[in-house]
């Protein structure tokens, strides 16, 4: 062991502690936490501590796992998280972390070297490393004990403290301060604990949260974020108690207007209150072309009114194609790939190619890489991550589609980046969602704002609210009201829609019975419209020569009005229809399979569930294996 010839700084003393008690003893020091969810106990922390020699130098292992059940959106789903830490007992800094990030089908794996006074950082987002330069201050935090704090807070009682940190998620220092807000005593996992509350802000993410500091320790017993999300010390127990958490109301806000077509919002004004993680907001950056904002911001808490009007571009003096870009220092990082755009991939950068071949100008091009990514990417939550990713998988979410069209973009030169804030949505009777969408730009005209995930891939509605650019893993909306105080409805052109006298015919009341529910069909903004309870308002188009009343939310869904003898409407049918991608080609096909059915047989992923179904022939027909009834349906 280290010897010091000067006496022990009070931040020492913690990790002294805790090695002279991990080698007294062949068990590891070992802490559970709880994870609740707007109330539900959806997850758990296991961290343990034990003393090792690396290279020859007595360092502190601290293991981290973390496992959560959670879903959104209709999806259910996993997140697990694995960290490891070598903490040095002499300092408490850490000199080696590595991490491993699932969700869903997802992966994010990294590691990080502290070597003299750089961080090296490796990630399988990227196949370069990341260095960044760090001065003696800088902290290299862990997810565990928090010595300066403890030296800071508890033993010199200092009232605020900004520190730089090195942020493992963000592979850079960036700047969190600690404020002092009161003491108290809590009971957890059958002790009591003596602490001091902390409120913690980090200037460039603007990610925020309250933590109980014990004196004694150093470590947080309790910790309490943005839409009720708390974490607090508990027993082993924790780990048969969780269940499943539902996310929708942290990731939407439900508001106070129902609006069936939110294709064709072309003006908006909101009042809103959000709480946003993963930048720094300022009243002048959510002043933007298309969007204009009046009030505070304070501590990144957003309080003010949004009038949004996003004019429809339609490509006049588009640049050309391939593009010639005057002012390229100014676009040049909106042309480079980067981690999660990888748009110097040899298979993007021939995929998009095939999808401009003969574009007239960079609108066309734009618009044809848009629409590809509509019609291919299917919608699935968690997403596929990277650009690359979600181009293999075929699925992800408003985030995959985002940023496979911007590099779809900049693999063929033409500008792109990815933005988010929330969007209007018919869902719960109208809400905000958070969501991501893709900018480009087209010379004088500058950044026109296109939506791959909502289909708009010429154009961006108005209910849409823009934050700012991506830059950040910790990105969320965090939603605490949203009013609308008056919206416009128009076509393509901005004219007022019809009156829906047309429709009366469709009018009423029909039950399913089977589920219990009741919906209704009704003439809203001039459209014909389904409100289906506690779930959406389906605005419809007029029927097509097939009888079929395609949403303006998804082609994928459709309406029948079947007609008795006399002409009546008797009832309505609902049809819903759900793309599922080759997964596999079948292992053996049945000699009697008639030739044209051969290349049907195989295994198809529903991505939104998780879950293969396998075409088979059997019995003189087609027939599903369907894993969700357990049963095969021919």
């Amino acid at each position: 062991m280290k010897i010091w010839k000067r006496a022990m700084p009070a931040a020492v003393v913690l990790f002294l502690a805790l090695l002279t008690l991990a080698s007294a003893t062949t068990e590891p020091k070992t802490y559970y936490y709880g994870i609740e969810m707007d109330g539900v106990l959806c997850g758990y922390s296991k961290l343990t501590a034990a003393p090792a020699e690396i290279d020859g130098e007595t360092m502190i292992v601290l293991n981290h796992e973390v496992f959560v059940m959670i879903s959104a959106l209709g999806s259910k789903f996993n997140s697990e998280v694995d960290l490891t830490y070598h903490i040095d007992p002499a300092t408490g800094q850490f000199t080696y972390h590595d991490s491993e990030v699932r969700q869903g089908g997802t992966k994010l794996d990294s590691k990080l070297f502290v070597e003299g006074n750089t961080v090296r950082f490796t990630s399988s987002l990227s196949a370069d490393d990341e260095i960044a330069e760090i001065t003696p201050d800088v902290i290299l935090d862990n997810t565990l004990f928090h010595p300066f704090l403890k030296a800071d807070f508890v033993d010199a009682a200092t009232p605020e403290k900004t520190y730089d940190m090195y942020e493992v998620r963000e592979a850079k220092v960036q700047k969190t301060t600690y404020t002092r807000a009161g003491e108290e005593k809590l009971t957890l996992a059958g002790k009591e604990w003596d602490t001091v509350i902390l409120d913690f802000l980090n200037q460039s993410t603007g990610v925020k949260a309250r933590g109980w500091l014990d004196r004694a320790t150093g470590i947080f017993v309790r910790i309490e974020s943005p839409n009720n999300r708390v974490g607090y010390l508990t027993d082993p127990s924790v780990v048969k108690k969780i269940q499943v958490a539902n996310l929708d109301d942290s990731l939407t806000a439900r508001t106070n207007k129902s609006i069936p077509d939110m294709h064709a919002i072309r003006y908006m004004k909101v009042k809103a209150i959000l709480e946003p993680t993963g930048l720094r907001v300022t009243p002048e950056s959510l002043n933007v072309p298309g969007q204009t904002f009046s009030g505070t911001v304070t501590e990144n808490r957003v309080e003010g009114v949004f009038e949004i009007e996003h004019p429809v571009y339609g490509g006049s003096e588009a640049p050309p194609f391939p593009a010639v870009h005057a002012d390229i220092e100014t676009l040049k990082e909106y042309l480079e790939p980067g981690d999660l755009i990888e748009s110097d991939d040899p298979v993007l950068m021939e995929k998009a190619g095939e999808i401009v071949s003969g574009a007239s100008d960079s609108w066309e091009a734009a618009v044809l890489l848009s629409r590809w990514v509509a019609q291919n990417i299917e919608y699935a939550i968690p997403g596929g991550g990277t650009a690359r990713n979600t181009y293999d998988t075929r699925t992800g979410e408003c985030g995959s589609h985002s940023f496979l069209l911007a590099a779809f973009c900049r693999a063929v030169g033409i500008p792109a980046r990815v933005v988010w804030g929330c969007m209007y949505i018919p869902n719960y009777g109208g809400a905000f969602g958070q969501h991501a969408w893709t900018e480009i730009h087209m010379a004088g005209a500058g950044w026109i704002p296109l939506d791959s995930t909502a289909n708009e891939n010429d154009f961006l509605d108005s209910g849409h609210i823009r934050i700012g650019e991506y830059q950040s893993m910790t990105t969320a909306l965090n939603p605490v009201s949203v009013e609308i105080l008056e919206y416009r409805i128009g076509d393509g052109d901005g004219e007022p829609v019809g009156t829906g006298q047309q429709y009366q015919d469709y009018l009423g009341k029909f039950t399913f019975a089977a589920a219990g529910m009741t919906v209704t069909t009704q003439v809203q903004d001039g459209i014909l419209a389904i409100d289906i309870p506690d779930k959406v308002v389906l605005g419809l188009n007029d029927p097509d020569e097939n009888g079929r009343w395609y949403a303006k939310l998804s082609d994928r869904l459709y309406a029948e009005f079947p007609r008795d003898d006399s002409g009546v409407v008797t009832s309505l049918l609902l049809h819903e229809m759900v793309r599922m991608a080759r997964q596999s080609d079948a292992e053996t096909v049945p000699d009697e399979t008639p030739e044209q059915y051969r290349s049907h047989l195989g295994v198809f992923r529903l991505a939104q569930l998780g879950a293969d179904f396998k075409v088979i022939w059997e019995n003189g027909s087609l027939a599903v294996e369907d894993p969700l009834i357990g049963k095969t349906v021919h």
